[in-house]
């Protein structure tokens, strides 16, 4: 049986997966944490036509989760519940 996400990243090219885990090393800090909003504007520098919509996903974060191969972290920011979204590579 097949589940809905194993449909879903069977759908995305592994140049994607690749790009983002680049694009993680490229701004990476000490502890290999990116800041998910960096990550975004790198990854339309390194390909402008890049869009999550494209594989499925209404966001970028959704299209990361699916791939199970980087790990998620929401920090509270301290402002009315504003999280800053940090990812890194498993």
């Amino acid at each position: 049986i097949k589940t809905q996400s194993n449909n879903a990243i069977s759908k995305i090219d592994p140049k994607i997966i690749k790009l983002f885990a680049d694009s993680i090393s490229d701004l990476e800090d000490e502890n290999g944490w990116a800041f998910l909003g960096d990550l975004g504007n790198l990854m339309l520098k390194k390909k402008p036509d890049f869009d999550s919509r494209n594989y499925g996903f209404p966001k970028m974060l959704a299209l990361l989760k699916s791939m199970d191969k980087f790990v998620i972290d929401e920090r509270e920011s301290g402002k009315n519940n504003i999280k800053h979204i940090y990812v890194r590579r498993k």
